[in-house]
């Protein structure tokens, strides 16, 4: 049979899968492993076209990359596997000393992001204009990287001298359950928001330990007033394979379903006892597991309509 290849983030819910200690029984995959998560594929958008070229027979994808890689016909199905989600005004950063305090005070001023059609900006976009009442081209947004569709948003173009010294900043993701350094990128737009030179940036990065920049929103409990109005919760990343994978065996989802919801049951095993307390709390938040891999009443207002996602 011929071999699948996978990529994943390495994360405590899927490192189960990644050494081994779970295998899909009768298939021949083969895990690509990945402890950064934008290291296995620079730019970050290269392992999108990756899995849609066939390099990859699948493995971990943005959900705004996939949704635009369907609408222009990519061979792909994705399973109710949502390895990446959390609440995107989590996201939005500032300087230590902004007198920002609500997104509603971002009219007019300057956004930086990475990429101008991430899922994150996505989401953060769509969050701003509902919850904050912030149409999408009232702060001007800047981006690294030119954005690959049209876009109703205009975005400004920066680009990172050559001379740009980075500075190492330290991150934990708390609801992925892993540490690891912000990448160059990131650390300029941090540098422009130091200088305030950016009045705001979106970092895909949940915490960042800095000591001259904070989350804009200066108290957990205001990141939940999207979520408690609307009922959504975003989905970020979400896992795909090729179509043609699907016809040829069957039973592939419900095995990788299968696999990765056992997975999901094992990462207190991978997550140090310290690092515990903010997944426990979201879901004591939530009344529910976000990392349950079905899609239940909060996916389905995630998600477009549509028949993209099989249900193992």
């Amino acid at each position: 049979m011929k071999e699948i290849n996978i990529a994943l983030l390495s994360r405590p819910r899927t490192q189960a899968i990644l050494d081994g200690r779970l295998k899909p029984e009768g298939l021949p995959i083969h895990w690509f492993s990945i402890s950064d998560p934008l290291g296995w594929a620079l730019p970050a958008a290269e392992n999108d076209r990756s899995i849609t070229s066939g390099k990859f027979t699948g493995g971990e994808m943005s959900i705004s990359s996939f949704i635009l890689a369907k609408s222009q016909g990519a061979p792909l199905f994705a399973l109710p596997i949502f390895l990446k989600r959390g609440l995107v005004q989590r996201s939005l950063f500032c300087s230590f000393n902004s007198p920002l305090v609500s997104p509603e005070q971002l009219r007019g001023k300057r956004v930086g992001l990475v990429y101008s059609n991430s899922s994150m900006a996505t989401w953060m976009r769509g969050v701003l204009e509902e919850e904050y009442q912030l149409s999408r081209s009232s702060p001007q947004w800047f981006t690294l990287t030119p954005s690959s569709q049209k876009t109703h948003v205009e975005n400004r173009l920066e680009e990172i001298p050559e001379d740009f010294v980075e500075e190492e900043i330290e991150v934990w993701e708390e609801l992925d359950g892993y540490a690891h350094k912000l990448e160059r990128r990131e650390l300029f737009l941090v540098s422009l928001l130091e200088k305030g030179q950016l009045d705001a940036v979106v970092s895909y990065k949940t915490r960042i330990a800095a000591d001259k920049i904070r989350p804009l929103l200066p108290a957990e409990d205001l990141f939940w007033s999207h979520y408690q109005k609307k009922g959504v919760y975003p989905i970020n990343h979400i896992f795909v394979l090729q179509e043609e994978i699907f016809r040829r065996i069957p039973n592939i989802g419900e095995v990788l379903l299968s696999t990765f919801k056992e997975s999901r049951k094992l990462w207190l095993d991978y997550l140090p006892n310290d690092k515990r307390g903010a997944m426990e709390a979201e879901m004591d938040k939530l009344n529910w597991d976000p990392f349950a891999y079905h899609l239940g009443e909060v996916e389905k207002k995630d998600l477009l309509p549509g028949e993209w996602v099989i249900l193992a």
